[in-house]
Parts: structure tokens; C-alpha cells; sequence
């Protein structure tokens, strides 16, 4: 058939613009959230003060997080694409990892936009104020803290389902099958222990370990032809 090479040439182009967007997308994260803002204080006043001083910062680097989620995503649901959407793997896959798309974007919505425009509110206020506004902090660092939770655990299920179905083959993707089932299930299993708290270090690691996945993906994506 003639007209099969110029597809499958789309098909590899496809997948090698999808790669080269999962490495980029995926580096470009973990350099935006080194430079996610820390509030140092633990008297309610001066974390008020950081929090409206932090607040443009803030916005800015959970927009961005917010956006290269969203591109990372695009460049999976490509591959989930090639790789065969009909397989029963590939595509719990994908649903976990939109899922944990969707819970990031409300932990990043909460910490980078809400949280800050609580204390912004707060100015002024007396005493009795500032006692429901830091009731109002910890409301936000709880939904945080669970949207958070899930999206990380449902993004490692994805990570996971998608490995499995990469050990089925062989050389590289059956390496990265390997490594995405074992960094899958620890980050599951350390965050449901609690033995993982997803402050900002713990937040960082599990970005880390997870771009580490999805930069391995990217090399595949661009170098090996999905069946």
C-alpha cells in the first residue's frame, strides 16, 4: 500500500514530537518547583505577611506547574495512543494518570491561589479575624494535602500500569518496565504508610522520580517505534 509509509513516517514523527515534549515538559517541572516559595515562620502574623509577599511568586510557579502538567499529559496520551489504547493497561493507565492530573491541578489551585488570597483578605483584620483566618490556612493545607496524596498515588498507579505492560517486551522497554513497577509501588506504599510526607521535599522527590519515568519514556518515544 502506498499510502502506509508516509503514515507510519507521521505515526514516528508524532511520537518523537511526543518524546521530545515529556523530556522537556518533565525537566522544565522539576526546575519550576526548585523555585516553588517557602513560608519560615510559625507566629500567625509574620506567616500572613510572607504569604501576601510570596503571593504573585506563587501564582506564577503553580500556573506554570499547572501548564506543564497539562503538556506532559498531552505527549502520554500519545503514546497511551500508539501503544494501543484498546489494551486494558494502557488505558487504566491513562484514566489514573488524568486523574492525578486533575487532583494536582487542586492541590496547585489551593497552595498557589487560594492559600494567598486568604491572607491577602486578612489584612487588618483583628484578632478574632486572624483566629478564623488561621482556621481558614489549615483548611487549605489539608485539601492540599489530600488532593496532593491522591494525585501522586494515582499518578504512580498509572506508572505502574503502563510498566507492566512494558515488561512485556524487551531491552529498553523492559527496563523501564522494571524501574516505573518498582518506583510505582514504592511511592504508593510509602505514601499510604505515611512513611512519605508530601511537604516540599517530599513533593520534590516524587516529582523527581516520576520526571526520571517519563524522561525514560520520551528516549523511548523518540528512538523506538511503539508496536
Amino acid at each position: 500500500m502506498p499510502e502506509s509509509v508516509p503514515g507510519e513516517a507521521r505515526s514516528r514523527a508524532t511520537a518523537r514530537a511526543a518524546g521530545a515534549l515529556l523530556i522537556g515538559g518533565s525537566i522544565l517541572e522539576i526546575a519550576v518547583m526548585a523555585h516553588h516559595p517557602s513560608v519560615h515562620a510559625h507566629d500567625l502574623a509574620t506567616v500572613l505577611v510572607q504569604l501576601r509577599e510570596l503571593s504573585a511568586v506563587s501564582a506564577w510557579v503553580h500556573g506554570v506547574l499547572i501548564a506543564l502538567m497539562l503538556t506532559v499529559f498531552f505527549a502520554l496520551t500519545e503514546f497511551a495512543w500508539q501503544r494501543g489504547i484498546t489494551r486494558p493497561a494502557i488505558r487504566a493507565g491513562l484514566i489514573a494518570y488524568a486523574a492525578g492530573v486533575v487532583a494536582m491541578m487542586g492541590a496547585a489551585l489551593v497552595d498557589g491561589f487560594v492559600t494567598p488570597r486568604v491572607a491577602i483578605l486578612a489584612a487588618g483584620l483583628g484578632a478574632a479575624d486572624l483566629s478564623i483566618t488561621a482556621q481558614l490556612l489549615h483548611l487549605c493545607i489539608i485539601f492540599n494535602q489530600a488532593l496532593a496524596r491522591l494525585g501522586a498515588i494515582a499518578m504512580s498507579a498509572a506508572i505502574i500500569a503502563w510498566s507492566l505492560d512494558l515488561l512485556r517486551r524487551a531491552g529498553l522497554e523492559r527496563a523501564l518496565g522494571i524501574a516505573g513497577t518498582a518506583l510505582g509501588l514504592g511511592c504508593v506504599a510509602a505514601l499510604i504508610a505515611g512513611v512519605l510526607q508530601l511537604d516540599m521535599h517530599g513533593m520534590m522527590l516524587v516529582l523527581v522520580l516520576q520526571a526520571a519515568w517519563t524522561i525514560g519514556l520520551g528516549v523511548l518515544l523518540i528512538h523506538h517505534p511503539m508496536p
